[in-house]
């Protein structure tokens, strides 16, 4: 597989996962739990969701649809997310260390983002040169 497609399969699997997680959260809210701090209101949580739908899922598929269609747009776009995504990872991961533990579900899922997209984002860069 090149790298240009596991980017593409990457982007939109986190996109389509994120999206899932969001509409189980909205739907059940009991699903909240784990993702807040012990004690926190849901709303702690929902505050992010216009902002992960628009900048973490919509870019992620933003980004697998330049890539597929090879427009010179993708990788500027694709550093916007990889801000955005490196963002909410360590807003998951700070979360439990901070709180006591509460929180360690969502820090190990989003802990790929933590490294995925910046590796895509030097990887694809224009010029690079890709092995």
């Amino acid at each position: 597989m090149s790298l240009r497609a596991f980017a593409i399969a990457y982007l939109f699997a986190q996109a389509a996962g994120a999206a899932g997680w969001w509409l189980a959260l909205l739907a059940w809210p009991e699903s909240r739990a784990p993702f807040v701090a012990a004690g926190a209101p849901d709303a702690t949580l929902l505050a992010f969701g216009p902002a992960d739908v628009l900048l973490y899922v919509g870019l992620s598929a933003a980004c697998a649809v330049g890539l597929l269609r090879r427009r010179e747009w993708a990788w500027p776009l694709l550093c916007v997310h990889t801000g955005a995504a490196m963002y909410a990872g360590l807003y998951c991961v700070t979360l439990p260390l901070l709180t006591g533990g509460s929180g360690w579900l969502g820090a190990a899922l989003m802990s790929p983002s933590l490294v995925v997209p910046a590796w895509l984002c030097v990887k694809l860069r224009p010029g690079a040169h890709r092995t």
